[in-house]
């Protein structure tokens, strides 16, 4: 049995030794990538289908839009990253996805969205501003879906417009114990 262990762990220090950086983050960029199963739950609560057209606000390394892409491979998607090297890497790695370089808070977009789906960054109640501005590009019928603190203020904001509230383990995020919850909201 030690020696499957051994090998095993020999494989992955060989592996992570020739893996690549997707690009370089600094520590107060907020980036949390989520988890498959958290973005898989976003995805089902969107009711998202082929024919929506998709915002992903704070695209990071492209979890989300994975998680959409497998539920609906032939919807319009667009993303917003800040950092330049992970919009290159969702460039190469998410045909079809339109992708943005820029602050999601700056961003003007040509059109509104009939689904959003996001893990915006949190700290000082960015968050809540991000929920907020997101919510004010959905079309009329649109759904957005967030991952956000569950703290005071979220919930004085934001609860009383939405029909849904998932509370998530703490860890759920890797290296923080952040109590965090799913929301949605309908336009």
């Amino acid at each position: 049995m030690y020696s499957q262990l051994r090998e095993r762990i020999r494989l992955l220090r060989a592996r992570l030794d020739n893996a690549a950086p997707v690009a370089e983050i600094r520590a107060e960029s907020q980036l949390f990538v989520t988890p498959a199963p958290v973005c898989d739950r976003l995805v089902m609560l969107a009711e998202i289908s082929n024919r929506d057209h998709i915002l992903e606000p704070s695209a990071g390394t492209g979890a989300i839009l994975r998680a959409i892409r497998d539920t609906a491979p032939e919807a319009m998607c667009d993303a917003v990253e800040s950092n330049s090297g992970l919009v290159r890497y969702l460039r190469e790695n998410f045909n079809g996805v339109r992708v943005q370089c820029g602050d999601f808070m700056e961003w003007q977009p040509v059109q509104y969205y009939s689904r959003i789906i996001m893990n915006p960054p949190f700290s000082h109640g960015q968050d809540i501003r991000h929920i907020l501005r997101a919510f004010s590009l959905l079309r009329p019928g649109g759904v957005l879906v967030a991952v956000c603190l569950n703290g005071p203020r979220q919930q004085e904001k934001l609860l009383p417009f939405s029909d849904i509230r998932e509370e998530l383990p703490r860890g759920t995020f890797a290296y923080t114990r952040v109590p965090t919850m799913i929301i949605r909201l309908r336009a």
